[in-house]
């Protein structure tokens, strides 16, 4: 890279600037970290397993005591492929090695229902912010060791799950009907805001990262449907985050 091509400032350069402050915490990093971008997992998450929350980044980060604070759970930072990357970026700064999305999800195959569950193999670059961490290209690879990992996890729970690709965008208002049915027709399963932005920072930084989700409603055949009961998808968060705790905290 050349010099003028450089960023004029890094997240390294930005924790070195809140070590100075004393507003980062005193604490090991832990190994992963698992993104929710909901709240309602997030509350689930903290009333189900002892955390201890720490402070110093975007939204809360809470070290998981089940895994000895290896894990932590970052929550209530907002939605989105910038934020996701700038937070994914900075805790990679501050020691972080792995990292795992948890998030909704909308359908964009009709055997897709609410409460289902997918695990992202790889993420269609709809959005802008990977392009700032990868060359051109079309698709952003999830870590396949960690792909697989989870998903025997969901399988020793009995819950059913498929493997597939998604096509992350950054403007769920605007998905167009042909581009919809477009990638039905090429295989993609689910349409979200945030996998391809995760995926390439962890690519760029060479660091492993995954991401799951669970369906909420569904575009496929170029409708929209979303059911009025909100549990079933809310349910399968809750499997995502204890099959995906399940496997990392038997990782060293």
């Amino acid at each position: 890279m050349l010099p003028d091509d450089e960023p004029i400032f890094s997240a390294v350069d930005f924790l070195a600037y809140k070590r100075a402050r004393g507003a980062l915490p005193n604490i090991a990093p832990p190994q992963t970290v698992i993104l929710a971008f909901q709240k309602s997992l997030v509350d689930y998450a903290i009333r189900h397993h002892p955390t201890k929350r720490v402070g110093g980044f975007y939204g809360e980060l809470f070290l998981l005591k089940r895994t000895g604070e290896r894990v932590a759970l970052a929550g209530n930072f907002g939605i989105g492929a910038p934020v996701t990357a700038a937070l994914a970026d900075e805790l990679a700064a501050f020691g972080v090695r792995r990292f795992v999305a948890i998030g909704l999800a909308g359908g964009l195959q009709s055997s897709l229902k609410p409460g289902d569950l997918v695990i992202c193999e790889s993420a269609l670059r709809g959005e802008g912010t990977s392009a700032h961490y990868l060359p051109p290209g079309e698709w952003a690879a999830a870590d396949a060791e960690m792909t697989h990992g989870w998903s025997r996890a969901l399988t020793r729970r009995g819950r059913a799950h498929t493997l597939g690709r998604t096509w992350t965008t950054d403007a769920p208002f605007r998905e167009a009907r042909r581009t919809a049915t477009e990638h039905q027709r090429n295989g993609i399963a689910t349409v979200e805001m945030e996998a391809a932005a995760l995926l390439a920072v962890g690519q760029a930084l060479n660091l492993p990262a995954a991401a799951a989700f669970s369906i909420a409603d569904t575009l496929a055949d170029g409708r929209w449907q979303l059911k009025r009961d909100p549990r079933p998808a809310q349910k399968g968060l809750e499997a995502l985050f204890e099959s995906a705790l399940d496997y990392l905290a038997s990782e060293r």
